[in-house]
């Protein structure tokens, strides 16, 4: 477990969202990223209190639905399945520049 995370390649698996709205596969884009494996409560969109085990931060505007998630292998090799339950997008102090984006799993 890291408190000032990882530097990573993590593999983010997009969402096929059909026209009734559901999941109808995935497509799969290996991105570089930040993982930080830090235990947390946060507050999701709907303003309940979750458990959140990791944050994955990915650098400029990226496209993440809920219905993703993303794969990572730790420092002790082991591959793991991150489900996202939050998204916070950070921008430039002053703009509307997307600086990172945050992902909780």
């Amino acid at each position: 477990m890291s408190l000032f995370g990882y530097p990573a390649i993590v593999t983010h698996y997009q969402a096929n969202i059909d026209s009734w709205g559901r999941v109808s596969g995935y497509i799969s884009v290996t991105k570089n990223a930040k993982v930080v494996e830090e235990q947390k409560e946060i507050r999701n969109a709907k303003g309940e209190d979750i458990q959140s085990i990791a944050e994955i931060h990915l650098e400029g505007p990226q496209l993440v639905r809920t219905q993703d998630y993303f794969e990572y292998v730790n420092a002790l090799g082991q591959l793991i399945r991150y489900d996202v339950r939050h998204i916070e997008i950070k921008k430039e102090m002053g703009t509307d520049d997307v600086k990172k984006v945050i992902i909780y799993a």
